[in-house]
């Protein structure tokens, strides 16, 4: 089954899907969040790695609107929301704009999952900015079910004080991935984020990287690909297992 990678320029977004001419419907879908100043393509080489290795799963990747960022002098760029600093506890920031790219997401949600049979079978995933808008999302959702999971990776819980994980959100696995050496969005608050998240009653795993930066890292993708498979249903007619070897080793607290 050949990939077919289509870019619907005016909403800015990337679609990777398997050719669906033969018939064989996509089972599936991960939405993939980018991080501060960067696009869809960004992402677009690791969805289709993933896509590869799961052939059954549509992967969307949206581009964020472009926006002044405080943190960057005012500067206009993609971002899901403002960020005014680096410095402090970020889950205290107001993260202006960040309630309507949530809804924006929602949105992509409820499409996705009028092609692929339902919001339990979407997962969101996010890089940074991106994978703290994924959190803030997924277990907001009030919807039953919930979603397939959420993988943030080097992300963070925003605006943590201000709000609670929703009952029907709890059931969801939620997976964090970090550096250890990451000097933007601390090692210790994705910590605050899982202990959050786990006295709140989320099933919750961590992963962090040796020497990992503000960054990814081949052992990540490949662990991020075995939770989205984990996580979303098998293909009914399962081709022979593609799966990539090594993952999981490293690292879990």
């Amino acid at each position: 089954s050949l990939q077919r990678l289509s870019i619907d320029r005016s909403a800015q977004r990337i679609t990777i899907a398997h050719d669906t001419s033969t018939g064989a419907k996509a089972q599936a879908s991960v939405i993939v969040l980018h991080g501060l100043g960067d696009t869809a393509q960004g992402w677009a080489d690791v969805a289709s790695m993933w896509a590869e290795a799961l052939p059954s799963i549509r992967f969307v990747l949206p581009t964020a609107p472009t926006r002044p960022v405080t943190l960057n002098g005012g500067m206009a760029m993609p971002a899901w929301y403002d960020i005014v600093s680096l410095d402090g506890d970020r889950a205290d920031q107001s993260c202006e704009g960040l309630d309507a790219s949530k809804a924006a997401v929602d949105k992509i949600i409820d499409d996705e999952a009028a092609v692929v049979g339902g919001a339990s079978r979407v997962l969101v995933a996010g890089f940074s900015q991106g994978g703290a808008l994924a959190l803030y999302t997924g277990l907001r959702r009030t919807e039953e079910p919930p979603l397939a999971g959420i993988l943030c990776m080097s992300g963070y819980l925003p605006k943590a004080e201000s709000w609670a994980v929703e009952n029907s959100a709890k059931r969801m696995p939620v997976m964090l991935c970090h550096g250890d050496s990451d000097p933007v969005v601390l090692p210790a608050w994705a910590l605050k984020t899982r202990e959050a998240l786990a006295a709140q009653g989320v099933g919750v795993k961590m992963k962090v990287y040796p020497g990992m930066v503000h960054s990814a890292c081949d052992d990540e993708i490949k662990d991020a690909l075995n939770f989205i498979r984990a996580s979303l249903p098998a293909p009914e007619a399962a081709p022979p297992d593609g799966g990539i070897e090594g993952a999981g080793a490293k690292g879990e607290l």
